[in-house]
């Protein structure tokens, strides 16, 4: 599942074309959009979301967290959120 917000905090839905019709989106009270469907993902992107980071940089580059070694997914904890992969860098100074 990827976290997707909008660029603009007035938005609170999207529709996404399939084969079938439309799907409709709708953010949580946080303003987020839990999506399954890659290709959805891939639509929303193109219409300017980018996934969510709730807990601050976590990104290449930061002193903060971890990246995924095999998806790019941020976050604080070692073993990925989103794929279940674990990262093997070295420990920094404090932890465990």
């Amino acid at each position: 599942m990827t976290r997707l917000v909008a660029s603009d905090k007035g938005v609170r839905g999207i529709d996404v074309q399939t084969p079938n019709g439309t799907h409709s989106y709708n953010t949580d009270r946080k303003g987020i959009i839990n999506v399954e469907n890659p290709k959805h993902v891939a639509q929303m992107k193109s219409e300017g979301f980018f996934e969510a980071s709730l807990m601050g940089p976590t990104t290449n580059g930061s002193v903060i967290g971890y990246t995924c070694i095999e998806c790019g997914f941020g976050s604080f904890f070692r073993k990925c959120g989103r794929c279940g992969t674990e990262n093997k860098d070295t420990l920094r100074d404090g932890e465990i």
